[in-house]
């Protein structure tokens, strides 16, 4: 009797660590096998979809994710051109979160090679990129490169003249601009004084608009405070 007991004893014991083992080999597979999901940014100018996809994929970059080393995954995507950011972390379930943050384009310097500027003032190549951006020199240094990122972010907040400027270059240390609609070129020097020059230029542009056969001003100059110059060449 105390012979079949202890046997007894011995295979439900036997069966408890058999089924603790078990378990935990599948909580390490599903640990190693975590599902992962990646956050592509609501507003997207880049089509990266196949390219992150593929590179978390990749045997090397599969086992940083097991092992759990992240910021070297968050390195690798944010080098991919029009990138900004990835940021990844995992949750209770085990799931893997990338979240993706794109660059936000503001003007090509290149229509051919599709150099563009950020609004970080960084210039970046991507072949891919299919908008319609205005166009700054290739020429331009990266300290008018500055003044023009802080021009351009503040004409893209008027809904009407986000849509309206061809491009912007650079003479004897001046910044100017020309508008789709018209055909005068337009002096806004730097970025000192911004929402003033944009008044002046929008009231120009109407009047402009009610005066057209009687002007033939090719330029006007937003330099001047408190006045708007128009220049015949």
């Amino acid at each position: 009797m105390k012979k079949a007991y202890k046997l007894l004893t011995f295979t439900i014991f036997s069966l408890i660590i058999l089924v603790i083992s078990i378990t935990a080999n599948l909580n390490n597979f599903k640990r190693d096998n975590s599902e992962i999901i990646i956050n592509y940014p609501q507003q997207s100018y880049f089509d990266k979809q196949l390219y992150v996809e593929k590179l978390i994929q990749d045997e090397y970059y599969a086992g940083l994710i097991k092992e759990g080393f992240y910021n070297k995954i968050e390195k690798s995507i944010s080098d991919i051109p029009g990138i900004q950011k990835a940021e990844t972390y995992k949750l209770y379930n085990g799931k893997i979160i990338i979240d993706l943050y794109d660059r936000k384009p503001l003007a090509f310097m290149s229509l051919d090679s599709k150099y563009f500027i950020d609004e970080e003032s960084n210039i970046i190549k991507d072949d891919m990129l299919e908008m319609q951006l205005p166009l700054v020199s290739s020429y331009t240094s990266k300290e008018d490169v500055n003044e023009i990122v802080k021009i351009i972010l503040e004409l893209n907040k008027d809904k009407y003249l986000v849509d309206q400027v061809e491009r912007y270059w650079v003479e004897d240390g001046q910044i100017f601009t020309n508008l789709k609609s018209f055909d005068f070129n337009i002096k806004i020097g730097n970025s000192n004084n911004l929402k003033e020059k944009i008044k002046k230029l929008k009231a120009y542009c109407v009047y402009y608009n009610k005066e057209t056969s009687n002007l033939n001003y090719n330029q006007i100059d937003l330099t001047y405070n408190n006045q708007l110059v128009a220049i015949k060449n």
